[in-house]
């Protein structure tokens, strides 16, 4: 594995297997690296010649007062993993390279930006396109890949690399989990010893939930409220959002299919927890 910091490195790297018309499989993550993150890899080790991991904090997804300054890092051990995972080039961008002075673009898919996570992080989703857009153009790939856990991040960049008529295909992974079923994050580093306990009954609450849509498809609002308030029993601080929706549209449904997607989103403390489950 190569390790590269610069645009013109990447692009160097890139070069010479790209002119080979050899396939690139592009994995972006923020750090603090887990196994779904090592997932992403692998996907893209067993489907592409050459695979990208770029280690990235992008400051242009963080809102006021959220964690951009203590959102964990620790360079030296996600290089280790990526390097184990088999990647053959790591990148590690320099916010200055990509957003310059002056830089003033912004992309957005404002409809499918605008709900679920989105409420509450309005400027969220922005970033994270404007990032991955710009990052997506100088890399070139054949393919992206993106988890599930983070489910509307997934629909809104199918949406960007759609509209724009970028010749990427997006790849989506699913959600590794704990034995107890809790979706890796970088942010569980966050949780108490006690939260993390709570933490699992998430995706608990949700399977159910799942298997009661798919035994009554038209008692969606009763169910939502039944989970609602299960959430709350098994220990969570407040829930932002438990909702059906359509998983291409993010739009809410009253009448479960195979089509629907059940997305959560929950405080525990100080720390958000998302999670979803297909119906």
């Amino acid at each position: 594995m190569i390790v590269v910091r610069s645009v013109a490195e990447v692009r160097q790297a890139l070069a010479e297997p790209r002119g080979r018309g050899e396939s690139i499989g592009y994995v972006p993550t923020m750090g603090a690296l887990h196994d779904g993150h090592l997932a992403l890899v692998r996907a893209a080790r067993a489907r592409d010649d050459v695979v990208v991991a770029s280690v990235f904090v992008n400051p242009l997804q963080f809102g006021p007062g959220e964690d951009f300054d203590s959102y964990p890092r620790d360079e030296d051990r996600d290089l280790a993993l990526c390097e184990k995972a088999e990647a053959d080039v790591a990148w590690l961008p320099s916010a200055d390279e990509l957003f310059p002075p002056g830089f003033g673009l912004t992309v957005a898919v404002p409809r499918l930006s605008s709900v679920l996570c989105g409420v509450g992080r309005p400027t969220h989703f922005a970033g994270v396109t404007t990032e991955m857009s710009k990052i997506l153009l100088l890399l070139a790939p054949t393919a992206v890949y993106l988890g599930e856990k983070d489910f509307q991040q997934l629909v809104v960049m199918r949406a960007v690399i759609r509209d724009l008529g970028l010749p990427i295909e997006v790849r989506s992974v699913p959600t590794v989990r704990e034995p107890d079923g809790l979706a890796l994050s970088s942010r569980n580093a966050y949780l108490g010893v006690g939260e993390r306990r709570t933490a699992a009954s998430l995706f608990r609450i949700l399977t159910e939930l799942a298997e009661k849509l798919r035994a009554e498809p038209g008692s969606v609002t009763d169910v939502l409220g039944e989970g609602r308030r299960a959430l709350i029993e098994a220990g969570m601080d407040r829930v932002e959002y438990l909702e059906l929706v359509d998983r291409e549209t993010l739009d809410p449904v009253r009448d479960a299919t195979k089509s629907n997607r059940l997305v959560a989103a929950v405080w525990l403390g100080s720390t958000r927890l998302i999670d979803n489950t297909e119906i």
